[in-house]
């Protein structure tokens, strides 16, 4: 897979994150071509979906988790 497809692949999971965090928190999402191919509870099922459905090496897998919000230096400061 060309890093251009890994990118198209990641920036859609990045517009479609929240709505994913919602309902599959902590599963694995395959995307191919920008799109969303499944949703898998583990790895292992994600992959081999992915090889089943989109051949080897033609698709992106991603785990759907919540990011902590990023709060900067002063975060760290105690009061």
């Amino acid at each position: 897979m060309k890093r251009a497809d890994v990118l198209k692949n990641y920036a859609a999971f990045k517009a479609m994150r929240a709505d994913l965090e919602a309902s599959h928190l902590g599963q694995f999402a395959v995307l191919r071509d920008g799109q969303l191919g499944g949703i898998y509870p583990s790895i292992r099922e994600a992959r081999t979906a992915g090889n089943a459905h989109c051949g080897v090496g033609n698709f992106s897998t991603q785990k759907i988790r919540s990011e902590p919000i990023e709060l900067g230096l002063a975060a760290a400061v105690p009061a």
